[in-house]
């Protein structure tokens, strides 16, 4: 009776995505995490704008401000920094909402490419903040590299260099890597290494597929934003094993789905719904499905102040930030699915 988390990787956003997150306590929780951490890394850095780099080139410079615009179409078309800052974002407090509101925990984690990382944060080999600074990193040479500012290969040196100065901690739940496409743990080092390495070799999901399937893991949770991950999971009905994504699903069908898979009676949505109902004015109801962020949901909201020493104001739960900017999101990306044929994506 096991459960595997999965995060989507580039090629999965689309504008708005953090918008949607579920609007839960743990969800408003990591938004305000990661509006703070970003803040500060920006003061740190002078505005964030790295290697001579101006604001609103695409370094990721013009997301000192938090992560209010963070997900407006703008933004994740024309910054690499932004769509990785964001994917974790989403990951980890879908991840988060799933484990403290449903108290449904994974066995098994896996991320696709620069999914990876909100993978290490929920197997605790790396800090929510930890992960953001690796990724910010990550986006900016991946944005270099891109503009033809060195090979990959060098990306992947710069980011194992930069892992080298995290702190090591026990390892938590077992890390499927995706370019090594075996299963990790114990081994922050070689955990590290397939972060590293996931920016400039193939993922290998069907080996990471194969793995989750010979553990006998029970059911595949896809966090936000993802789908494509799940619906190949769906396609290749490996036997035994369900997919369910987040994004689709909701957070507490999700969850329901997971539990019934994983053969775990009961959980708490439906205590939860029935005690809201209970405590709710006339005129309000539950929410049941995934949260739109098209202005306030139809109960209370979920919103939360800074976390302690962080910038002043006030930091809406996802049911509350602004809608994003106009306009179409980028298309998929060399991360949003395996490759055809040899079950390899393209470089992350």
């Amino acid at each position: 009776m096991s459960i595997a988390f999965l995060f989507p990787g580039r090629g999965s956003q689309r504008p708005g995505m953090l918008h949607r997150l579920p609007d839960t306590a743990a969800s408003a929780t990591v938004l305000a995490e990661a509006d703070w951490a970003l803040r500060r890394l920006a003061s740190r850095t002078g505005g964030g704008a790295g290697n001579g780099a101006k604001r609103g080139d695409g370094d990721g410079g013009d997301y000192a401000d938090g992560i209010a615009e963070l997900d407006s179409a703008e933004a994740l078309e024309r910054s690499p920094v932004a769509c990785h800052v964001a994917l974790l974002i989403a990951g980890v407090a879908g991840a988060r909402a799933l484990m403290e509101d449903e108290e449904v925990r994974p066995s098994y984690v896996a991320g696709h490419g620069a999914g990876g990382y909100a993978a290490a944060v929920l197997a605790d080999v790396l800090t929510f903040e930890e992960a953001l600074r690796a990724v910010r990193l990550r986006g900016e040479l991946m944005h270099a590299a891109e503009s033809g500012d060195g090979p990959e290969s060098d990306v992947a040196i710069r980011l194992a260099q930069h892992l080298a100065t995290v702190k090591r901690r026990p390892q938590r739940v077992r890390y499927v890597g995706g370019v090594q496409g075996r299963s990790l743990f114990g081994d922050t080092n070689a955990v590290f290494d397939d972060l590293a390495w996931s920016a400039a070799r193939p993922v290998r999901w069907t080996e990471v597929t194969a793995v989750l399937a010979e553990e006998k893991v029970d059911c595949c949770v896809e966090l936000p934003p993802g789908r494509a991950l799940t619906g190949e999971l769906a396609a290749a009905r490996l036997p035994g094993m369900q997919a369910v994504s987040v994004e689709e699903h909701g957070i507490a069908e999700a969850a329901e789905l997971a539990r019934a898979a994983a053969g775990i009676v009961g959980g708490p949505s439906s205590r939860a719904i029935a005690d809201d109902e209970e405590d709710m004015p006339p005129g309000f109801g539950p929410v049941t499905g995934p949260v739109t962020g098209q202005g306030p949901t139809a109960g209370p909201g979920t919103g939360v102040g800074p976390t302690p020493g962080s910038a002043p104001g006030h930091l809406p739960g996802p049911g509350h930030l602004p809608g994003p900017g106009p306009g179409p999101g980028p298309g998929p990306g060399p991360e949003s699915g395996p490759g055809p044929g040899t079950g390899q994506s393209g470089f992350a």
